[in-house]
């Protein structure tokens, strides 16, 4: 079955602008230069993402662009089986919905909040327009959609080489370099849902890495009280996709 895609129209209606007043945490938007920021900022809406909410489901078109804050967001697949994977985490380093961007068919994945917080969501034919003006947010879209890209083929190489230990010490790194807090609200089950295994392979690795005094749970909530633990269990993968999330700032 053939999917709709979404088709480019240039603006029929002056949208209207949105307030915006409070701190920018979101490196892409920190990253454009203040003529660009400028024109984008009466469109920004500051919004609160609640834990498990779904920002596009599977199917679905994309009417915004969210740029986290504080929220985490993931992009999960469901196969055949049942059985879940998340592709790729999004925090304050990048934006969800960049397939409405490049007017690609309507995503066969969802997006859901993984940690809850803050972001900030643009009406998504604002960012096409911005993009296709060719300037600072054009370069800065394409240089993201290469670090998600590359998210993605790690993420892949990382599933079908590492333990399970190894992978979910690395995601939970991921996780705090984005969420920014120590206590995450996480539970085993939601967490063997995104790698993609069984939830009593995460209870032994969590055991584990309790016994070690590398982190400590309790009543669905997660907490790191030895991040270099983590790091040392951690695989090769969480380097190298924090040195490829860095160059998003330098397109």
């Amino acid at each position: 079955m053939m999917e709709d895609t979404l088709r480019i129209k240039p603006a029929q209606n002056i949208l209207t602008p949105v307030p915006f007043n409070g701190l920018l945490t979101n490196k892409l938007l920190t990253t454009l230069p203040g003529e660009n920021f400028a024109r984008l900022l009466p469109y920004l809406e500051p919004v609160s993402l609640a834990s498990g909410e779904d920002l596009y489901g599977f199917g679905e078109s994309i009417k915004f662009v969210y740029f986290p804050e504080s929220a985490v967001l993931s992009q999960i697949h469901l196969l055949a089986d049942g059985s879940t994977v998340e592709a790729a985490l999004i925090g304050k380093e990048g934006m969800a919905g960049l397939s409405s961007v490049f007017d690609s068919p309507r995503p066969t994945h969802w997006t859901q909040v993984t940690i809850p917080g803050s972001a900030l969501r643009v009406k998504a034919e604002v960012i096409r327009e911005d993009f296709f003006r060719g300037q600072a947010m054009q370069r800065l879209v394409l240089s993201y959609a290469n670090e998600r890209l590359a998210q993605l083929a790690q993420r892949t190489v990382c599933k079908s080489r590492h333990s399970v230990d190894q992978r979910f010490s690395s995601w939970l790194l991921m996780v705090h370099d984005r969420a920014g807090s120590d206590e995450l609200p996480l539970t085993h089950e939601l967490i063997a849902q995104h790698l993609g295994t069984r939830r009593a392979g995460i209870t032994i690795a969590a055991t584990s890495l309790r016994d070690k005094r590398i982190i400590n749970y309790r009543r669905g909530q997660l907490h790191i009280i030895n991040r270099q633990g983590l790091e040392d269990v951690a695989c090769e993968c969480y380097q190298t996709l924090s040195q490829q999330s860095l160059k998003v700032s330098q397109p």
